[in-house]
């Protein structure tokens, strides 16, 4: 799978991006909301792992920006300050799964298998043109 690592912590990512490559997947990582709008505007993954609270947003503001780019986003969401309100307000925003972190290796795992069994995302197919302005 093509997967986007959306983290702002260095070590976290750099050991998600590490595994998520030992397992075969194609991976970029970002460190904040809008790099990730911007990749998004020219890269469509299958996947985007993104981290609940960036330096410059959260994924509750960011999520629907990145469904306008690409309506049909995979999204499982990350985060150290996990809470039932938060996890509520983003599986309404359409996440397809939400992790506390620390997470365990076979856990994500688990996830990227049942998500590879489903239908992948035409690694052909463009991202929805936008225009993204700061704001």
């Amino acid at each position: 799978m093509r997967i986007l690592v959306v983290e702002d912590e260095i070590l976290q990512a750099e050991m998600v991006t590490g595994m998520l490559r030992t397992w075969g997947h194609e991976v970029l990582s970002v460190d904040d909301g809008q790099r990730a709008l911007n990749t998004l505007a020219r890269w469509v993954p299958d996947l985007i792992l993104l981290d609940v609270f960036l330096p410059d947003t959260s994924a509750v503001e960011l999520i629907p920006q990145i469904k306008a780019i690409q309506p049909d986003a995979r999204i499982i969401t990350l985060t150290g300050q996990s809470s039932r309100e938060l996890e509520r307000r983003l599986r309404e925003r359409g996440i397809s799964y939400y992790m506390a972190k620390p997470f365990q290796r076979g856990e994500l795992q688990a996830i990227l298998s049942h998500l590879s069994s489903r239908p992948k995302a035409d690694p052909g197919r463009r991202a929805k043109p936008v225009s993204i302005l700061p704001g």
